[in-house]
């Protein structure tokens, strides 16, 4: 029975062919004007299209291709809320099925209007292979009749394939094999705009890798949010370079990401002539490079987002739990990157575990239960473990207190400082800032409305110790000859982490050198892993001023004025460091060097006379 451009017979099934005996699959010879031969099949009540060749992937397979979970040789690579992702050997070679689920109104609705989604990256992957794009090519796609339902997309393994990120990590400090690798890439993505493909999410987990001889090959998957048979314009080019400079820019030299960028420019124009929809383009590089910065900057801020809002919401990272009368908050189901003080591993929890721990929520701030680290009138915290794995998770538990009848107030109606606090920290670790990862956040309401308590939970930052701690106390142990190098080591590390932080839009007002906790093991080697705590004097801001990040250098520098280890020397060199920067010198360092040292003494001033109002008031500090 031919195929016709009816949406029934092309994405469902007439009536005539559902009454069709489903045991013995019937084939459809497809129309000879088709780009690709293919066979469809009706099995099992579904509708599949094969690769002409492939047909005993489905008759016989001894599996249900829709019930991987039950078959011994099929691995789950991926799960989100619309799909899977299936690693599944056969007898007939090793493939990747992609099972799709829509869930929600608006998933539904776009099916029911364009189709089965897999039929999308089908036509995608044959719109690639007539234009000689390397993508991964799919073998065979199915629906079930009821077109709101399920959706498979079975493609063939790339043997020996690595994503980009992984294969670049590998080999990035080999300058010939970087720029080999920079090469094809480049080439795959500019003979894909010439010929009217742009990939909508091209990240480096959605580009594959593999070594073919003495160079490499790079391949498009994931081809379902691919825009395709229209011209890629210069906007959208730089837009789409934005989304994969994303990642590289912080995983690549400044001269790596050049070389690509020339690369690219010099196959648009060996490619030019591709296809119809190939586009000429005169290219200013400075202006080029200029462009694609803004533009990675505005992609960056949207990702960020959107992985700040999902902080408040239930996903396959955090959920809102209820674990005991009066309590709500938020919990930590799995990390999204690993943990240093895990040994490189990601957190994983489950609610059950959670609503098993915070059944009673001030317990973790009880003394007489766990160690007390802090007892004073804003706040009392403690240290525990939670009961996970085979040694269990340091914890820091966290109660803020209010001194006064106005902080109670406050308290009642807005933010508590806990939540602020889990939103800030969490904000920070989507921006690959070090925070402790908050672990868990409730917060106890009077009649469902006011907010009258809260309790965090905080990863307890192991065999590590403070700024101060570490210079008063480790570097003092330094023979005299190498404790220079080690200075300037760690006063390179901290600069850094200042700068990063203040490009990512934070301020800090608290920043004394307790709230900098530093992992750097004798003998000293390699650099120093420094890990923002305590987020109560951090903020996020759109437009932060000089005068800002310069506070916080402030309050670093009272912080350790009196610490020996620190001298004034230690102290110049880092404001040199400071100021120092792309298009920027540290040529006026003395009038920088004085007005902190100004501010400085007045912030010490302003610490004595806190210091008597606390004792007279709190008969401690």
């Amino acid at each position: 029975m031919p195929v016709s451009d009816d949406p029934r017979t092309r994405f469902g099934l007439k009536a005539e062919e559902r009454m069709l005996d489903l045991g013995a699959p019937s084939r459809t010879e497809p129309d000879s004007d088709l780009p690709t031969p293919f066979v469809e099949l009706i099995h099992q009540d579904r509708q599949w299209r094969i690769e002409r060749g492939a047909e005993s992937l489905v008759e016989p397979v001894g599996f249900d291709w829709f019930g991987l979970k039950e078959y011994a040789r099929a691995t789950r690579v991926k799960k989100n809320s619309q799909r899977d992702v299936w690693s599944v050997r056969t007898d007939q070679g090793d493939f990747f099925a992609k099972l799709y689920h829509p869930r929600g109104m608006m998933h539904r609705l776009k099916r029911l209007i364009r189709g089965p989604i897999s039929t999308l990256e089908w036509n995608v992957g044959l719109y690639a292979k007539s234009h000689s794009i390397a993508a991964v090519q799919p073998v065979a796609i199915a629906w079930e009749a009821d077109r709101s339902s399920k959706s498979l997309l079975i493609t063939r393994a790339l043997s020996d394939a690595l994503p980009l990120s992984e294969c670049w990590v590998g080999i990035r400090d080999d300058r010939w094999s970087a720029n080999l690798l920079a090469q094809s890439l480049a080439r795959l993505i500019a003979r894909a705009h010439q010929c009217g493909f742009q990939h909508g999410d091209m990240h480096p987990g959605n580009i594959l890798v593999r070594r073919v001889g003495r160079r490499y090959e790079a391949v498009f998957v994931d081809l379902h949010r691919v825009r395709v048979a229209r011209p890629v314009p210069p906007h959208r080019a730089i837009r789409n370079l934005a989304q994969l400079n994303q990642w590289f820019r912080r995983n690549a030299t400044y001269t790596q990401r050049l070389r690509f960028l020339n690369a690219y420019i010099d196959y648009r124009d060996q490619f030019a002539q591709a296809s119809p929809l190939a586009r000429n383009w005169r290219v200013d590089r400075r202006r080029l490079v200029e462009e694609l910065a803004d533009q990675a900057d505005r992609h960056a801020n949207w990702l960020w987002s959107k992985r700040d809002r999902r902080t408040m919401r239930t996903s396959r990272y955090f959920a809102r739990i209820a674990p005991a009368p009066g309590w709500r908050g938020h919990v930590l189901l799995q990390s999204k990157h690993p943990s240093p003080t895990m040994g490189d591993k990601c957190f994983t929890f489950t609610e059950a575990q959670w609503k098993r721990w915070l059944a009673e929520p001030l317990s973790w701030v009880d003394p007489a239960r766990h160690e007390l680290l802090k007892d004073s009138h804003t706040a009392t915290s403690c240290q525990g473990r939670l009961p996970n794995g085979s040694r269990g998770i340091s914890v820091v538990a966290k109660r803020p207190l209010a001194r006064n009848v106005l902080k109670r107030l406050a308290q009642l109606f807005g933010r508590s400082r806990n939540m602020r606090s889990w939103r800030i920290a969490n904000m920070m670790r989507n921006r690959e800032l070090p925070a402790a990862q908050p672990l868990a956040v409730i917060e106890r309401y009077a009649a469902g409305i006011f907010r009258t308590d809260s309790v965090a939970l905080t990863e307890f930052i192991e065999d590590a110790c403070d700024l101060e701690t570490f210079l008063a106390r480790d570097v003092a142990r330094i023979d005299p000859a190498a404790q220079r190098e080690v200075k300037d080591r760690l006063i390179e590390a901290v600069v850094r982490l200042l700068k990063a932080f203040a490009d990512r839009g934070f301020i800090h007002r608290d920043l004394k050198a307790p709230n900098l906790m530093i992992r750097w093991p004798a003998p000293f080697v390699g650099r120093p892993v420094l890990t923002f705590i305590d987020m109560d004097g951090i903020s996020h801001r759109r437009r932060a001023t000089d005068v800002h990040h310069m506070r916080a250098v402030v309050r670093l520098c009272a912080s350790l004025v009196s610490s020996p280890a620190c001298t004034c020397s230690d102290r110049l060199r880092f404001l040199k460091s400071y100021l120092s920067g792309p298009g920027r010198t540290s040529a006026g360092w003395k009038e920088t060097w004085r007005r902190i040292h100004d501010e400085v003494c007045s912030k010490l001033q302003d610490k004595d006379r806190r210091r008597e109002w606390k004792l007279a008031n709190y008969g401690r500090e």
